[in-house]
This record gives C-alpha cells, structure tokens and sequence, in this order.
C-alpha cells in the first residue's frame, strides 16, 4: 500500500480555475477525446487548460500526459478510472517542476469541485468458473501486469472481470480495495498455509462479506 503523504511531490500546480481530481488511466482510444494537442514544448496544466477553452469554452474535463500532450472533453469514456498518483510522474516540458501524466496516465482536471464518477468495478459483471489459487504474499508485486482501484466497490467477481476483460489470466485483491492482474504469479511469491484457517482477511470494499486479500497479502484466484 503507497503512503499518499510521500508522493507529495508528484502532485501538479494547483490551478485557480479548475480541481485537480488526480491521476487517471488512459485507453488506446483517449479517455477525454474531444479535442487533443500533441508534441508541445510549451506544455503544462495551465497552458493545457488554455487550449481547452480556446477551442471549446463548454469543456469541463482537460488531463495532461506524457509530459507534452493534452486532451480535452466534458466526460470521461468507459474505462478511465484513478490510479495511482505516482503514475503520472513525467515532467511538464514547459515547467519541469510540474508532473504531466504518464504514459497512458492523465493528470486530470476539470471546472467541477467534484471529481466526475467512473466505476470500472460494477457489482454484477458476468459470471464465468474461476478457482481460488491460495493467499499469498506481495513480492516484487505479485501479480505485475495491471492493476485497478476502488474505494467503495471491490468484489472478487469485478475483479475477475477487470482482468479477464484485459486478457489476464490470474487476478488478485489486495488491501480491501486493490486489483491486480497477470499472466503467472511471481516466482518468489508463496502461498500462505491457511489448514488453520484464512490469513487473508480483509473485508471487500465493495462487499463486505467477501475477501479482498490483506496487508501486503494477495487472494489469488485464476480462470478456468
């Protein structure tokens, strides 16, 4: 779990115009795909801002990324969502002391004091056989290949859906609210012996009844 007062550091300028709502996940076919700017030396939130209204007044979402891109629109497409705020950790090319997303990785923005409501994680995704694999411990993360977060809505079920949706085969919760996904499990990670009952024990965020592994402990399940 990644403690939110050491990434102080990465978080961008505050602007007097519009909320920072965070770093978000990006998708192949742009989450805010309105209107975009590229390959500009000149980049930071500021200036991306500027953009936006200059070419709609009406946008209220505009995200940084990749140190020189900026992308404008007034909703966020299906499968952007909050992620990690080092992800966005590449330098603004026009202010280098400002982070300008990541790759794949908006530093999001908008006129609202609110953050716009995204769910990947819903509460009924399809059902489809999936086995426990065990409860085992975080090394060098676990399971690598792509990750998820929900404060209020993690089930195994959405889990499993997120990864299988994205190709992996493994899927595991983490802290209640974490999702990850991969093609193995790492080779130094162990599974935990539960004969004497589960090690992984924390309530789902998004189900209470349910287990969404622990503290650096993952529920692993794998798709048949």
């Amino acid at each position: 779990m990644k403690s939110i007062s050491a990434l102080a550091a990465i978080v961008p300028a505050v602007l007097a115009q519009a909320t920072y709502y965070g770093c978000y996940t990006d998708i192949p076919s742009r989450a805010l795909n309105s209107y975009f700017v590229w390959n500009n030396t000149n980049m930071t939130a500021a200036f991306c801002e500027a953009e936006c209204l200059a070419h709609d007044p009406t946008y209220t979402l505009f995200g940084t990324q990749w140190g020189e891109e900026c992308y404008c629109g007034s909703s966020l497409a299906q499968g952007s969502f909050p992620t990690w705020p080092e992800d966005c950790n590449v330098d603004c090319k026009g202010d280098a002391s400002e982070k300008c997303g990541g790759s794949l990785r908006l530093s999001l923005y908008g006129t609202s004091a609110t953050a716009p409501e995204v769910n990947p994680f819903p509460h009924d995704p399809p059902v489809a056989a999936y086995t426990y694999s065990g409860c085992y411990s975080e090394v060098d993360r676990t399971l690598p290949s792509q990750r998820g977060w929900s404060p209020t809505s993690m089930t195994v079920e959405s889990c499993g859906s997120f990864c299988r949706d994205s190709g992996y085969l493994f899927f595991g919760l983490e802290y209640s609210q974490e999702c990850w996904c991969g093609s193995q499990i790492h080779q130094n990670s162990t599974a935990f012996d539960e004969t004497a009952g589960p090690v992984c024990d924390f309530p789902c965020s998004g189900d209470a009844a349910q287990v969404c592994g622990g503290s650096d402990k993952l529920s692993i399940y794998q798709w048949a």
